[in-house]
């Protein structure tokens, strides 16, 4: 929030009136200037803010807080008001009473809610008082008048320094805290040995869930006022499709986003590709879903190569999924061991596993699918009788979940990305 500082230091200066007025007000902050007095305002001032405002009375911190807000003013208000010369100076409490609800995330309303009762507050018990006190109409009004308008110039100048204090210190705790998500969002995707719940708790994120990880970004056919806006609202749209939380989201660029998506399940995969952005010149590359840390840094590792794959293909389509050209990626050098490891992983499932039994199997399947599925040449090459090739491929067959067929281009680049990287691609615990 941008705010415009005035001069009110310079400029709110009050010489007090030489006149009856003057005497009547001097007398009374004399009367006035006692802890009983004070404390007495203090109190039902706080009353009035707590009852319009009930979110802080459930707080002893916040309520302590306000209570040194608003001793400290009336205390300093009627120090300057007893001088000569009236110069309004807000508390330092007032001060750090603003930088409080800020760092709470409160907002800014609460604060100037609590000045517009305490100004109702003060008109209250000064009508009261000089109901009670002044017996002459004339000069009754004339001491309200005379109150009246130097406290308005109080709280003009406290108003105007809280709001810039709260300005500050929001914008000082916003940084901040975006410093840290951005931290602890890259240590995620390097890999580091972090603390998951710590993580989760800094970025607002569950992240031991389903993770599908997006990048939004717009071309140069979307006016610049635009993008932001309709890369956020792309990004709630993709989490409301599957009814996940709020998703997590950080700025790559000026005109980019990247976005992940928690879910208690994979299957929303295909949803996704129901959610349309808003404005032209919208585009979004999605990752596969995976579980967790693991599924966090993969699934953004492929939104990414997704999108370099829409990018310099020219691409005009809305939605570039990686499941879609996960090949492309691959043969194009796009990919990396973690890709291919994802790869051989999903679709070798149980045969990837790393003992001897599993590479004979991994073996024997992908010289069956070079030999186009002959069964006899595969076993001339093997040295083996038929039988034992058609068995070895019922075994890989089960260990997969699927025949060798299905998703056969998939099945026999992850068998030839095992053979030819062995350990570096097989599944492992990270």
């Amino acid at each position: 929030m941008k705010v415009v500082r005035l001069s009110w230091q310079t400029n709110a200066r009050w010489t007090m009136p030489n006149n009856e007025v003057a005497q009547w007000i001097s007398r009374y902050v004399v009367e006035t200037d006692n802890r009983t007095s004070i404390e007495r305002l203090t109190l039902m001032v706080d009353e009035m803010i707590l009852a319009v405002v009930p979110s802080l009375a459930s707080d002893e911190t916040m309520r302590a807080e306000l209570h040194a807000s608003t001793r400290a003013h009336w205390r300093g208000f009627y120090l300057a008001l007893g001088r000569e010369s009236f110069e309004p100076n807000p508390p330092a409490e007032a001060l750090e009473w603003a930088r409080t609800v800020a760092r709470r995330g409160l907002d800014l309303g609460v604060l100037l809610k609590s000045y517009r009762i305490g100004q109702r507050a003060l008109w209250e018990y000064l009508t009261r008082l000089l109901d009670d006190e002044i017996v002459d109409v004339e000069l009754r009004s004339a001491v309200l008048r005379e109150i009246w308008d130097r406290a308005a110039v109080w709280l003009d100048a406290a108003i105007e320094q809280v709001v810039i204090t709260y300005s500050d210190e929001r914008e000082q705790w916003r940084r901040g805290a975006l410093a840290r998500r951005v931290a602890t969002v890259r240590s995620i995707l390097r890999g580091d040995v972090i603390d998951v719940d710590h993580a989760a708790g800094e970025l607002g994120h569950t992240l031991h869930l389903h993770q599908t990880a997006f990048v939004l970004w717009a071309d140069d056919t979307t006016p610049d006022a635009a993008v932001t806006p309709a890369l956020e609202s792309l990004a709630t749209h993709l989490a409301r499709a599957v009814d996940g939380a709020p998703p997590l989201t950080m700025t790559s660029g000026a005109r980019g986003l990247w976005v992940w998506v928690a879910t208690t399940t994979s299957r929303y995969h295909d949803v996704y590709a129901e959610v349309q952005p808003s404005a032209a010149g919208i585009h979004i590359a999605a990752g596969s879903t995976g579980l967790g840390l693991k599924g966090f840094r993969r699934s953004h590792r492929e939104a990414l190569a997704a999108q370099r794959v829409a990018i310099e293909s020219h691409s005009t389509a809305a939605l570039t999924r990686y499941s879609d050209i996960e090949l492309v990626c691959l043969v194009s050098g796009d990919g990396s061991l973690d890709m291919m490891r994802t790869l051989v992983e999903r679709e070798l499932r149980g045969l990837a596993g790393p003992d001897e039994s599993n590479k004979r199997l991994r073996e024997t399947a992908l010289v069956f699918l070079t030999n186009g599925g002959d069964a006899a040449a595969a076993a001339a090459t093997l040295a083996l009788h038929p039988n034992t090739v058609r068995y070895r491929i019922r075994q890989a067959e089960q260990q997969m979940g699927h025949t060798i067929d299905e998703r056969r281009a998939h099945v026999e680049i992850a068998l030839r990305c095992a053979q030819t990287y062995s350990d570096f691609v097989l599944p492992d615990d990270r």
